[in-house]
């Protein structure tokens, strides 16, 4: 069967599992080119469609290909030269997530390079949880000196960089907390492969629920001990996205007791969350003290000259010319998540590859333009309590209580002219989320706000000055 063949059968297979939307995006200009050995050779013809797939659809080509009977699936990045009929292949930078070795899927080549590189890959010695190559899950990009560095998270990264040099005294547990696409994931990994990099060997990274489920296996195969053996003589435990585990008691239990054994013994704890211990709802007052008890850090949204370098790197990374204007452009409209930008920016950068025109602000405008809308509309009232209770020094659910306190009261009334401006919510919504008030008190808050800051300079500057951090 030649390679077009083998490409029908395998769009066919993976077409009812990504939609017709995204394989017409991302699909449409991949060319199949040889099976040799069992591997079947794709080109694509642009840089950032490629790192795309790679990125995202890696598992269900992994997954598909197999039952097709091919060992592998390759992409290559091909560029043809105007005046010329052949092929040149480029050898790409190293990104993308990290694929699985073994029983659990073919190696997926982006480039030319492998992605289950063998120095990455996860191996164990006969000795439960020693790592002799370096610990699997992690992206090849997610490293410290990928991370660009803002205000934003300027005290997270400091936290990491202390972490590294005292493991276990510091900062222990370290518990990273905020939105999506923040940067959370890229930081937790990055300590954990510097930490391999720095000679440790008694590691793991692992989501929250990869944890659960493995527990639960444990239970139902009766081989608990082995578990625990292989998970509390560890000297570094990373656990991105611990809202998994609201609800489930005993995996909370085990999670405790297996923080409380890596942290006596001298180890480091690392977590991610998307929101601080104590709004984890359905959490052990136990957990939450422990989280609490080391290091809890917010990672807010990047600011502007944080986006901009964001994007400047990826730019450099991926070799493609984007004009000044419209790194701007997309830093100044996509202002909530680092994941968000970089997404806009292989948006922009690949539709107008597909379209064979060059990059420019025209265009930009017009590919964006119809979704920033929509990113621009995420202040949530709940991101508004939390930036008025650091701002005005009052916890976020002191605002929402029944405390009538001068500063309590003061904090309740901004926040509530600022849910009312920044937000598409209701007077009762808003009453709600503030607490269960009324929509009447909810009307007599902004009322107050409206009449003071036309009279109070101070407060209209800094209310003007929260508007604009919040917006980003």
């Amino acid at each position: 069967m030649n390679a077009d063949l083998h490409w029908d059968h395998l769009r066919a297979a993976i077409t009812p599992i990504i939609g017709d939307a995204l394989m017409g995006r991302w699909f449409r200009r991949l060319t199949p080119v040889v099976v040799d050995a069992g591997v079947l050779q794709l080109h694509l013809e642009s840089r950032f469609t490629l790192e795309k797939i790679g990125n995202d659809f890696k598992d269900v080509l992994q997954s598909e290909v197999r039952k097709l009977g091919l060992d592998s699936v390759q992409l290559r990045l091909a560029s043809t030269a105007p005046a010329e009929v052949t092929t040149e292949l480029r050898q790409l930078p190293l990104g993308g997530p990290e694929g699985p070795e073994g029983p659990e899927g073919p190696p997926l080549t982006v480039a030319g390079t492998t992605a289950t590189a063998p120095d990455i890959a996860v191996a164990t010695s006969p000795l439960d949880g020693v790592l002799t190559r370096r610990p699997e899950g992690l992206r090849r990009d997610h490293t410290l000196d990928r991370f660009v560095v803002g205000q934003a998270n300027q005290v997270a990264y400091s936290a990491a960089q202390e972490v590294l040099r005292t493991p276990g005294i510091s900062y222990n547990p370290l518990f990273l907390h905020g939105g999506c696409g923040l940067g959370k994931t890229h930081l937790l990994q990055a300590i954990t492969r510097q930490f391999f990099i720095q000679g440790e060997r008694r590691m793991r990274y692992l989501p929250a629920e990869h944890f659960v489920h493995q527990f639960i296996l444990a239970l139902q195969q009766k081989t608990v001990h082995q578990f625990r053996k292989r998970f509390r003589e560890l000297r570094v435990l990373a656990i991105d996205d611990v809202q998994a585990f609201a609800g489930k008691k005993s995996c909370q239990q085990e999670l405790l007791e297996t923080v409380d054994a890596i942290g006596q013994q001298g180890g480091q704890v690392l977590l991610a969350c998307d929101v601080p211990p104590r709004k984890l709802d359905g959490l052990h007052q136990q957990l939450k003290s422990r989280f609490s008890a080391g290091l809890v850090v917010l990672v807010d949204p990047p600011d502007q000259q944080t986006r901009i370098s964001i994007l400047r790197q990826e730019v450099v990374r991926g070799g493609v010319h984007v004009p000044e204007e419209v790194i701007h452009h997309i830093a100044g409209e996509v202002r909530n998540s680092s994941r968000e930008l970089l997404g806009a920016l292989v948006r922009v950068v690949a539709e107008c590859e597909l379209s064979s025109s060059a990059v420019s602000l025209s265009q930009a405008r017009a590919i964006l333009d119809p979704i920033t809308i929509t990113l621009q509309r995420r202040i949530t009232i709940d991101i508004i309590i939390d930036k008025i209770g650091r701002r005005w020094g009052v916890p976020p659910e002191e605002i929402v209580s029944r405390s009538k306190t001068r500063s309590t009261s003061r904090a309740r009334h901004v926040a509530t002219y600022l849910a009312r401006i920044l937000t598409d919510h209701s007077l009762v919504e808003i009453g709600e989320k503030m607490g269960g008030r009324t929509h009447s008190t909810v009307s007599s808050s902004f009322r107050r706000i409206q009449k003071e800051i036309s009279t109070d300079p101070g407060l209209r500057a800094e209310i003007d000055k929260t508007v604009k951090d919040l917006r980003g």
